[in-house]
């Protein structure tokens, strides 16, 4: 049996488009991969991209990943992935961050909210997870403003390279998104 896989995909909101990374991108991915803000948050063994950005998509290579593209001057500002998807159970996780000539605009939680209603709606997905480190405010008030419903704590379960803390767990399933 073949397992499934995600189709290749473009999507687009209103400010935003999302699509699959290009070479050309390299350039800010190594920006975002060695900015301080980003790596205080980073997984603790994940090393940073540098210019090689076939490295940085092998990092999220079981989903599909997005590429967040400011529709007003096609600047790469942030990055949705999907990971860990069980085919079965029909879950995924859901991953993001926003370049540091991004934040503050709001683009993280509409990329999300997009990559989101895609894989829920056109997908078929029945839940979606979302982990953001407890002392990570951005990413918390991105999950909040994406519709992702807190399910609470899980203690001691992130390890970044700040060292250990506390995940704070949330979700969005179907009935969310008409909620």
């Amino acid at each position: 049996m073949t397992e499934r896989a995600f189709p290749l995909a473009t999507l687009a909101s209103e400010r935003l488009m999302l699509r699959p990374f290009r070479s050309d991108d390299a350039v800010d991915v190594h920006a975002v991969w060695n900015d301080e803000a980003y790596l205080r948050f980073a997984p603790a063994g994940l090393a940073t991209a540098g210019a090689d950005l076939p490295r940085a998509v092998e990092w999220c290579s079981s989903g599909p990943i997005f590429a967040v593209e400011r529709g007003a001057d096609g600047r790469l500002v942030g990055h949705v992935a999907l990971f860990g998807t069980d085919w079965v159970s029909m879950v995924t996780e859901i991953h993001y961050w926003t370049a540091p000539w991004g934040r503050g605009n709001g683009y993280a939680a509409e990329a999300v909210r997009v990559v989101a209603r895609w894989a829920l709606t056109a997908q078929g997905l029945a839940r979606i997870a979302l982990k953001a480190v407890v002392d990570n405010a951005a990413s918390i008030r991105v999950a909040e403003a994406a519709g992702f419903r807190f399910e609470g704590i899980l203690r001691n379960a992130a390890l970044t390279r700040s060292g250990r803390g506390d995940f704070a767990a949330y979700s969005l399933i179907p009935a969310d998104l008409t909620a």
